[in-house]
């Protein structure tokens, strides 16, 4: 392990969401801001759509643990690949609700009950489907769909937020009846090199580094390396912190970065 030789507390660099570690760029901030409007004044159906490792996932449950608990009703999918009724089974077992499995007309009777309800104690109801370009089928998709017919008066009983990779896009225009009930499309895109380096710092001083352990040459090549997708750089950084504990440097150059690539090729 490393920790002590580059004089940190915790490894910065894991692969796995930590509110601690959580880094917020003005487009990060604004897309947040985006979402968070979208699902309080329940606008209907909201898609965020990146390529793999740029930091979906955590934005997403950034934005739902955010949701007070008393306000939101939060269904969240994170297995996608099912068929229409496992997909309405599914939420509604996340919505606590107890309903036969294979009986889709008492789970869609459940579902509109509970959200009818939900809306007329004020308190707002969200589907959340990541990995959403995964799901099998167009039938699933509809079927979401057909659940922003649960409307009470002019306004939805629930917001569905899609997540996934690019390719979702390609799945919604397939089906036009989805495509046209979108109410906020965003994509999350690669950090610049200018947030790539802020990106590095903020997570090192998280970890609880104080002192200047990398240079701007090596973050330049970091960037080159890992187009500035977040979970690459958490790969590379963190092999690079490891590489440079065992041959005793004392700061991180491109010249390690660039040894770390030959011997950890992605």
């Amino acid at each position: 392990m490393y920790l002590e030789h580059w004089g940190l507390n915790d490894f910065p660099f894991e692969n796995v969401p930590n509110p601690r570690y959580y880094f917020e760029s003005e487009t990060h901030r604004t897309l947040c801001e985006d979402l968070n409007d979208a699902i309080v004044r329940r606008k209907g159906a909201i898609v965020l759509t990146g390529e793999i490792g740029c930091g979906k996932s955590t934005i997403t449950q950034r934005i739902l643990l955010n949701l007070p608990e008393d306000r939101f009703d939060v269904a969240l999918i994170t297995y996608s690949m099912l068929s229409p009724t496992e997909m309405l089974y599914e939420v509604s077992q996340q919505l606590g609700l107890d309903v036969p499995k294979q009986d889709k007309n008492s789970i869609l009777k459940a579902l509109q009950n509970h959200l009818t309800k939900n809306a007329e104690t004020g308190r707002g109801t969200l589907i959340c489907i990541d990995e959403a370009q995964s799901i099998p089928s167009i039938d699933t998709l509809e079927e979401l769909r057909l659940l922003l017919n649960f409307q009470l008066g002019s306004s939805f009983l629930l917001s569905l937020l899609l997540v996934g990779q690019p390719e979702l896009q390609h799945k919604i225009a397939e089906l036009p009846q989805l495509k046209q009930r979108i109410a906020l499309n965003l994509s999350l895109n690669h950090f610049d090199p200018e947030t790539t380096m802020h990106y590095i710092l903020h997570r090192l001083r998280a970890a609880g580094c104080t002192r200047p352990i990398l240079t701007r040459q090596a973050i330049a090549a970091v960037h080159r390396e890992t187009g500035g997708v977040p979970r690459k750089i958490n790969h590379l950084l963190d092999r690079c912190l490891l590489v440079g504990k065992r041959e005793s440097n004392s700061l991180l150059d491109s010249k390690l970065v660039a040894t770390t690539v030959q011997r950890y090729p992605s």
